[in-house]
């Protein structure tokens, strides 16, 4: 490894969110993002059971050589799971069900050793989990599950990361909008059970404020995970607590920063004091936010680099 990529901060993009449809433009923009300079990771969906449904070679291919700090994130089947198998999930206090999502993280980490055996060349990174299911986790399935999965992960040559979702017991005092979409574990329950592990924790600037409804909650659990020693990545995707473009009021819709999206709580401040609690110390920093479905590859490059600028 060369010095340069020793000190490399890896820097990555939840590109699925932004991404036009259609290979070629797809390929387009994957190029577009590797121009930048400092794209050096990609956050790649599971969906239907596959880093790809199309052409898992196909993507491999495309991300070599280019993105060696990807990382795969289990929250889209995980949802779409849950619509119909509400016990499903690592922390499920049902044995069937922490077993179903067991065996489906299994399988993905396979996914993510194959993905990079098909690209010649590590691709894949990390996987990011998460603290399912919705309002009946219980910390102590979650350390269990965890401890199990490490064993796997280390075979696989794929880190594990649990990355905190807004949780069933959030922050929000009477703000008339109700609970958020996933309500997984509360923060601290996420930090007890990764501190027995040694799993790092993902922090998703908008998810903690779908949370808490509060635009300073990411920047504290950043700061607390700091002080634990667990920080894992810190991702800027925005939210509010308007209906727009991208989704329902206090959606999971990765909403854009405030100067492109104006009901975005999302500022260029608050993207700056987010990454200045890392202290530097995250194992990776990124973007994951929509853009207009007929934006052109250049608007899609834009936007996101309007983010990039403000986390300095």
């Amino acid at each position: 490894m060369s010095n340069a990529e020793a000190t490399r901060t890896a820097f990555v993009v939840g590109a699925y969110a932004a991404i036009p449809s259609g290979r070629a433009a797809q390929e387009e923009f994957y190029t577009a993002l590797a121009d930048t300079g400092y794209v050096t990771g990609i956050e790649i969906p599971v969906r239907a059971g596959s880093l790809d449904p199309d052409s898992p070679e196909w993507l491999a291919k495309t991300l070599a050589g280019r993105f060696p700090d990807s990382v795969i994130t289990a929250i889209p089947d995980t949802m779409r799971a849950l619509g119909s198998d509400p016990n499903f999930g690592i922390a499920s206090p049902d044995a069937d069900g922490r077993a179903r999502g067991l065996a489906y993280l299994r399988d993905v980490l396979n996914q993510g050793d194959q993905f990079n055996e098909v690209a010649g060349t590590q691709v894949i990174t990390r996987l990011e989990l998460h603290s399912a299911p919705s309002r009946i986790a219980q910390v102590e399935f979650l350390t269990e599950s965890l401890a199990e999965l490490m064993e796997d992960a280390q075979k696989a040559g794929i880190a594990l990361v649990l990355e905190h979702c807004d949780a069933r017991e959030g922050d929000c005092l009477d703000c008339g909008v109700g609970p958020g979409e996933k309500q997984f574990l509360p923060f601290m329950l996420d930090v007890e059970a990764c501190a027995q592990v040694g799993v790092p924790i993902t922090i998703n600037w908008g998810r903690s404020v779908v949370e808490s409804h509060h635009p300073d909650t990411p920047t504290e659990h950043v700061a607390e995970l700091v002080q634990r020693g667990l920080l894992g990545g810190i991702m800027c995707s925005g939210a509010g607590g308007e209906a727009t473009q991208y989704g329902p009021v206090w959606g999971d819709a990765h909403l854009p920063l405030q100067d492109d999206e104006p009901t975005s709580w999302m500022t260029a401040e608050k993207v700056g004091e987010f990454i200045a609690a890392g202290e530097g110390k995250e194992l990776y920093r990124g973007i994951k936010i929509q853009v207009p479905s007929d934006a052109d590859i250049p608007t899609r490059i834009s936007m996101l680099e309007h983010v990039h600028a403000a986390m300095g």
